[in-house]
C-alpha cells in the first residue's frame, strides 16, 4: 500500500497482516508522494525487496480537481493555485497525481516484467466515468483520466503479444474521501446514490481475475435505479465505435506493419533496447 497518509480502514488492514504467521497473507505500507518519481521507485525497490517478486500492479492514486491545481484556479492569477506559473517543465498536480504517476509506475512495471518473463504481469488503472463524459466544472480531472483511458487501450495487445494483462475499472461516483474535501462535498453527498468502497473493490477483483478482462478493457462500474431498489451497473465501454471506419490500413499506409516489428523487438529485447523506434526506422 502507497500513499501520503492511511485512511483509518487502511490502517486496520495494515495490522491485521502484518504477520505472515499461519501462512496469512502480508502487507506493508510505503509512504509516497506519486508526484515524487524518485518516491515512486523506492516504492518499487522496497515492494521487490519485501515481498521478492511484484505481480500485480494497481493505480489507484488520484485528487478531484482541487482549487490548488484547477483550471478555473489559474497559476499567477489565483491566490488558490499552488501550480507554479513559471514552472519549466509546467505541470498540473491534477496530472501529475491522476495521470503521469500511474503511467510511470506502469513502466517500472513492464521493464521488470519484460526482464522477468517467469512473472505473470498484471496491471490495473483506477480510472473514471469521467474519462469519457466530461464536466466544465473540472476539466483537468476529467481530461487527466481520459489519458489514462486512452494509454491503458493503446497498450491493449500486451497479453496476446507479452503476456501481461492490463485493464482500466471507470467507477462512477464512490463514497470515498476523495468527495470529502468542502470544495467537491456538494458534488457527491452522503445521501447520493452511490456505490461503496467495498463494492468497487469487488468488481476490481474480478477485472485482476476474470479471463474475459485483461486485454485492455475499459469496464465502468456505477450504482444505478433507486434507493429503494438500488442495483450494480457493470458494462465494458465500446470505445472500438469511435474508430473511424476508414483508417490506416492496407498498402498505402505502413502503421500496423511498424507496429508489428516493434512488438517483436519488445519480445526480443524488452524496454532496455536503446531507441527501439529509431532503430526500427532505420531498417
Amino acid at each position: 500500500m502507497a500513499d501520503v497518509k492511511l485512511q483509518p480502514e487502511a490502517e486496520e488492514l495494515l495490522e491485521e497482516h502484518k504477520s505472515a504467521e499461519g501462512g496469512k497473507a502480508t502487507a506493508h505500507y510505503q509512504m509516497t508522494d506519486v508526484n515524487d518519481w524518485g518516491q515512486l521507485q523506492t516504492l518499487w525497490d522496497i515492494s521487490l525487496e519485501k515481498f521478492g517478486s511484484i505481480h500485480i500492479v494497481c493505480n489507484g492514486a488520484g485528487i478531484y480537481e482541487p482549487p490548488s491545481s484547477d483550471f478555473w484556479n489559474p497559476p499567477g492569477i489565483s491566490q488558490l493555485a499552488e501550480d507554479k506559473a513559471d514552472a519549466n517543465p509546467g505541470v498540473f498536480k491534477t496530472f501529475a497525481v491522476n495521470t503521469m504517476a500511474p503511467i510511470r509506475l506502469a513502466q517500472l512495471a513492464m521493464d521488470y516484467w519484460l526482464e522477468h518473463r517467469e512473472v505473470e504481469g498484471n496491471l490495473l488503472f483506477v480510472a473514471s466515468l469521467g474519462a469519457y463524459v466530461h464536466s466544465i466544472q473540472t476539466p483537468l480531472y476529467f481530461a487527466s483520466k481520459a489519458a489514462i483511458v486512452s494509454f491503458v487501450k493503446s497498450m491493449s495487445r500486451l497479453r496476446s503479444a507479452l503476456g501481461i494483462r492490463i485493464a482500466a475499472i471507470c467507477p462512477g461516483a464512490v463514497d470515498t474521501p476523495i468527495f470529502y474535501p468542502d470544495y467537491c462535498r456538494k458534488r457527491v453527498r452522503p445521501d447520493d446514490l452511490t456505490l461503496t468502497a467495498e463494492e468497487c473493490a469487488g468488481i476490481i477483483m474480478d477485472v485482476l481475475t476474470k479471463s474475459k478482462y485483461g486485454d485492455g478493457n475499459i469496464v465502468q462500474v456505477m450504482r444505478v435505479g433507486t434507493k429503494e431498489e438500488p442495483d450494480i451497473s457493470v458494462r465494458e465501454v465500446p470505445l472500438e465505435r469511435l474508430y473511424p471506419t476508414g483508417g490506416p490500413v492496407g498498402p498505402e499506409n505502413h502503421l500496423l506493419e511498424e507496429e508489428e516489428k516493434f512488438i517483436e523487438q519488445l519480445k526480443d529485447k524488452g524496454m532496455r533496447h536503446q531507441d527501439q523506434r529509431v532503430q526500427i526506422d532505420l531498417q
